[in-house]
């Protein structure tokens, strides 16, 4: 089998061998010592300020004399611009301006007295060429001062601000705890929300929101039975009746209606009754009977959160859990912070009746202690033994739950007692 060239292949040739590469153009000199130019135009820019160039200060080398010289050939020249003493001779002659006549009314009123008011006497100047001789005639004539006009007396009275009326502390306290959760806490209200409340992502802000929420509640419903009218038969006022509807919401209602969304209005609505107290629209009654019937929901709710913080176990026998005692703890320090802004609050507008009572040191005790509680902070909530080496937060957080529930118990106890 023989194999035939074939008349169509080309002929192979082989590839030129590669071009050496060509070196670099040479550079200019400058350009291959810049760098070391550079650094020596710098230098002897440095030199030249400091060693070459002469300090702009005062020639010590000038003889005494001729700096005396230099200032009296100063001070004889004429000054331009330049404001100058003027002694009785150098002043130019001023005639005196004729004296007004009198008008009619002034002839016929009687003279005024004017006192002569005498200047002291200005020290003598001594003139340039005169070997310290003096100049005389240079004390000042007295010049008749009239007597000041007499002010009329002030008729107008000076605005004084408006005293708050009974029950706009109260109500305004009322309405600034839900507001410091509903609208200034960052990211508003949180136990609705899908990302915060759903998931779970900060639920110690939430259980905190949850817990001023339930002293809201119990204020208000306090408000609405009591504290806004008169007895039991009298018709509830219908601002603070909404009011408390609204607050009853679920917390976790995103929409149809919204939580955030109700209690907004049940804000809104407290404020029209603050607007009604003003204008005697409606009513508040400081009795000591409301004021009981507050204290006995704040101490039910402040026994509830201090049973939880000091329990061992829960309801089913289960021990309580590492990640269930933040939920706890920041529910109680919830009820502290809106019961601390309550009382203050309480504190204002039922001053008579806890001056008569002598029991306004009791409800201070009780702030502290709620405002003690209500700043604690740390880092990271264990729930270790009573004696461990590890804190125990619940703990620490139910020393000032109970002082306050004690304290409030105390409170009751005194107003009840004639």
């Amino acid at each position: 089998m023989s194999f035939e060239p074939n008349d169509h292949e080309e002929p192979t040739t082989l590839a030129p061998p590669p071009a050496e590469p060509m070196a670099p153009p040479a550079r200019p000199l400058w350009q291959r010592y810049r760098l070391l130019i550079l650094c020596a135009l710098i230098l002897i820019f440095f030199i030249y300020i400091f060693a070459v160039r002469k300090p702009a200060g005062v020639d010590l080398t000038t003889a005494p004399a001729a700096v005396e010289g230099k200032s009296a050939k100063v001070e004889s020249r004429p000054l331009a611009g330049i404001l100058r003493l003027e002694t009785e001779e150098s002043k130019p002659a001023v005639p005196a301006p004729p004296a007004p006549e009198p008008s009619l009314g002034q002839s016929l009123s009687p003279p005024q007295e004017t006192r002569p008011v005498t200047l002291p006497p200005v020290a003598a100047e001594s003139s340039p060429g005169g070997g310290g001789q003096t100049t005389p005639g240079l004390e000042k004539t007295p010049v008749p001062i009239p007597p000041p006009t007499p002010v009329p007396p002030v008729t107008e009275k000076l605005a004084t601000r408006p005293q708050p009326v009974k029950g706009e502390a109260f109500t305004r306290a009322l309405i600034k705890i839900m507001d410091d959760q509903v609208n200034r806490r960052l990211f508003g209200w949180r136990p609705n929300s899908i990302l915060f409340g759903k998931l779970g992502l900060t639920d110690d802000v939430n259980n905190l929101q949850l817990g001023v929420l339930e002293v809201a509640r119990r204020t208000v419903v306090v408000l609405n039975e009591n504290m806004s009218r008169f007895a039991l038969t009298e018709a509830q006022n219908p601002y603070v009746n909404t009011a408390m509807n609204f607050f009853m919401v679920s917390p976790e209602k995103y929409w149809f209606p919204s939580a955030s969304g109700k209690y907004k209005e049940a804000m809104a609505n407290l404020e029209h009754y603050i607007d009604d107290l003003k204008h005697n629209r409606s009513r508040f009654y400081t009795r000591v009977d409301n004021l009981i019937a507050l204290m006995n929901h704040f101490r039910d709710v402040l026994g509830s959160a201090f049973h939880n913080l000091i329990k061992d176990t829960e309801a089913d026998g289960s021990p309580v859990s590492w990640f269930v005692c933040d939920d706890y703890f920041y529910f109680a320090q919830g009820v502290a912070t809106g019961m601390g802004g309550i009382l203050e609050g309480v504190k204002e507008d039922f001053a008579d009746q806890l001056a008569k009572k002598n029991s306004s040191k009791l409800v201070d005790d009780a702030i502290h202690a709620l405002h003690t509680a209500e700043h604690l902070h740390p880092w990271l909530i264990t729930n270790a033994a009573k004696d461990g080496i590890l804190a125990n937060h619940r703990a620490n957080m139910a020393t000032y739950i109970g002082e306050a529930e004690h304290i409030i118990s105390t409170l009751i106890n005194v107003l009840a007692t004639n």
